[in-house]
């Protein structure tokens, strides 16, 4: 499978999941610009809504004691993003292979 529609799935799932705006404005072409967007999301959630954006790693399903790990990381925004983009892939890649 192309990249670039993994891309665009994961950036779909993550928007859907997290509850966010999918007018990005933003080019998500690349997988390290979907990172740094999802990272600059998740500082706003992490500021604002915490609650919230742990209700959301568990409901994305997360694994928690990485998730444990990404909060004591000194990025934690762009190792949680790293987490919800791998975790987002699993579950495209699963549903591709039972459709």
């Amino acid at each position: 499978m192309a990249l670039q529609i993994q891309i665009k799935e994961i950036h779909n799932l993550a928007v859907k999941d997290l509850g966010l705006s999918s007018e990005t404005g933003l080019d998500i072409s690349n997988l390290n610009k979907l990172k740094e967007w999802l990272a600059h999301e998740i500082q706003l959630l992490l500021d604002h809504d915490f609650q919230r954006f742990l209700n959301m790693l568990y409901r994305i399903d997360v694994d928690e004691q990485k998730a444990k790990e990404a909060f004591a990381d000194k990025d934690p925004s762009m190792k949680l993003a790293e987490l919800i983009i791998e975790r987002e892939l699993q579950k495209v890649e699963s549903r591709r292979k039972y459709k």
